[in-house]
């Protein structure tokens, strides 16, 4: 749950701006799921973390979506929300945001809410893996969603292109990569504790993208955000659109 940690209340330092990085990342994805053709039957997010905000965007574009982490713990937190618990993190401001996005009203909140508890299913993930869902695995999916996820897992460049390598094999060709995160990071704070993260360029980015079979459609870097230093020391996020080829 340590993303949760930063974003539950206005009482915990940083708690404001850690909510305001997490709608950035949304509204960075949902440019993606605005194109009509980044649609289809299923989607599968490659480390979710204990969150359900990185797939409200794609939510009505797919029928099946599948959210995975290397954590039991953080599929745990999940399952507290799709099953409607009392102790489920409250994620409905994110709904509401979302649905600003997309020009929706807010009686579609519910609706969309509805929706995903129904259509969600979990499972672990290793990007580290051929097969990142092993033992398990399912057909080949309509589109790949991966968030700030990639420069936790990854230490190197090499780690970073093999990561890229082992998601898109779980892409139909045809089929669509959404790949998020920061550029120039090197950890990032929750509580006391600090967690390192891998620093990425745009062009190992792209070379990465490239070097696994994917053809890039769109490369957008949005800069200068305020996230404080005592969080976070990056101010760069890209969002990559691509399809397999």
């Amino acid at each position: 749950m340590d993303i949760l940690q930063n974003i539950q209340g206005p009482n915990i330092p940083g708690s404001r701006q850690a909510a305001t990085q997490l709608k950035i990342q949304v509204a960075a994805t949902s440019r993606s799921f605005k194109k009509d053709h980044v649609k289809g039957k299923s989607l599968i997010e490659i480390g979710a973390g204990p969150s359900i905000h990185h797939i409200l965007p794609a939510c009505v574009n797919f029928e099946e979506i599948y959210l995975t982490d290397s954590l039991q713990e953080n599929l745990q937190e999940i399952e507290k929300w799709l099953t409607d618990s009392s102790e489920a993190f409250d994620w409905s401001p994110y709904l509401k945001y979302v649905c600003h996005l997309q020009s929706t009203g807010r009686y579609i909140v519910r609706s969309k809410a509805e929706k995903l508890r129904r259509n969600v299913s979990l499972m672990k993930c290793d990007v580290t893996k051929t097969n990142p869902l092993q033992p398990k695995s399912l057909t080949l999916m309509n589109c790949v969603l991966a968030v700030a996820c990639l420069t936790s897992a990854c230490k190197t460049t090499r780690d970073f292109k093999t990561a890229v390598k082992n998601i898109v094999s779980l892409i139909n060709p045809g089929g669509h990569l959404v790949l998020s995160d920061y550029c120039g990071v090197s950890y990032y704070l929750i509580g006391e504790a600090k967690f390192p993260r891998m620093s990425l360029d745009g062009n190992i980015v792209k070379e990465a993208v490239a070097e696994s079979g994917c053809e890039i459609a769109e490369f957008k870097m949005f800069t200068n955000f305020q996230i404080p230093e005592g969080i976070f020391d990056c101010k760069n996020l890209f969002c990559l659109l691509a399809r397999k080829l």
